[in-house]
């Protein structure tokens, strides 16, 4: 039989009344000093009917995206100008980089798509690859959530361009009374990355059906256009081959005419300008005409345009852009308080 003494009765006694007023365990975030850091893993929508080609689902490579986000890169992605409940600092960090979190994202949607990812160095059918251009979230009077990522899609073999674009994904709030806290702001950027991916994956699939709409069959694909945030660079063309034992037939040859001069097609004396700016959201004017705010894509006459940046609480900035016939160029500005 067990016996204890009266002094150890009491500390024993003392020790579980301890314990029962100890506070719970901390969230281990909560404790990393410097900027407020956060964890960002959106879980993939339900997929669509897969893409198929001869009855098999089509293989995808998809590279690490690269960060080419103007300014210092890194896993910081915004500042925090208002209260947020449990978390402590004045800068927004990520618990890793931005090209890993973006890139995962982008794996889960398009494996939940239908697709069967390989590796970078196996045969692939096609091949995707994205440069991250802005990545931001910014808490304060109204939280800003900024990203954009310009990706492109490869013919597996070939390696050809099929196509390519910027997938944005913008969007501001106002946090409501109660404010901001860890989790409200997580769940806010795990759905500004579940939309981008997509984003990414309804491009991804529209761009292959496009361009193989003989031998792919599409299933319930998207088209690019009807999805907003998407703009594209290089359009996708059919690249299907003749089908085996079809005879083409030669074009006739036209009659003999007095030829005339072909007028030029509308608006072939083009060209693009895709803005960034750091801030993200900075207002975008050309000459004296207000366009829409950083990150956009603008199609101007070639020639030599003005470009000028507006954001609250930074100082103006100007710059002067060449637009060259059928070419984008990419501006990245950084406004100076």
């Amino acid at each position: 039989m067990l016996r204890m003494t009266l002094p150890a009765l009491t500390g024993l006694l003392l020790l579980t009344a301890g314990c029962s007023r100890m506070p719970s365990i901390p969230n281990p975030l909560d404790l990393v000093a410097g900027p407020s850091v956060l964890r960002v893993e959106p879980a993939p929508t339900p997929g669509t009917i897969p893409l198929l080609r001869n009855g098999q689902t089509l293989s995808l490579a998809v590279a690490e995206f690269t960060d080419a986000r103007p300014g210092p890169r890194g896993r910081k992605i915004g500042d925090i100008k208002a209260t947020v409940t449990n978390m402590h600092g004045s800068e927004m960090a990520l618990d890793q980089d931005v090209t890993s979190t973006l890139s995962t994202a982008a794996r889960g949607q398009l494996a939940a798509d239908g697709f069967r990812l390989v590796g970078v160095g196996e045969p692939a059918d096609f091949r995707l690859n994205g440069v991250i251009k802005a990545f931001s979230l910014n808490i304060g009077g109204r939280d800003e959530r900024v990203i954009a990522v310009e990706a492109t899609v490869r013919e597996g073999k070939s390696g050809d361009v099929i196509w390519s674009g910027v997938i944005g994904e913008t969007d501001d709030r106002y946090a409501g009374v109660t404010g901001n806290s860890r989790a409200t702001i997580t769940e806010y950027l795990g759905e500004g990355v579940a939309a981008f991916a997509g984003k990414l994956s309804a491009a991804v699939r529209d761009s292959i059906a496009k361009s193989y709409p003989r031998t792919i069959a599409a299933g319930q694909s998207k088209n690019i256009s009807t999805v907003p945030g998407v703009t594209t660079l290089h359009a996708p063309a059919s690249r299907d081959e003749p089908v085996a034992g079809v005879r083409v037939p030669a074009p006739m040859a036209a009659p003999l005419a007095t030829p005339h001069p072909t007028p030029p097609a509308a608006g072939s004396a083009v060209g693009y300008v895709s803005v960034y700016s750091t801030p993200a959201r900075a207002k975008v004017y050309v000459g004296d005409v207000y366009y829409g705010v950083a990150p956009i894509k603008i199609e101007l006459p070639i020639g030599v345009a003005r470009f000028g940046f507006r954001l609250d609480g930074h100082k103006p900035a100007a710059e002067k852009v060449a637009v060259r016939r059928g070419e984008v160029t990419e501006l990245e500005v950084k406004l100076n308080k």
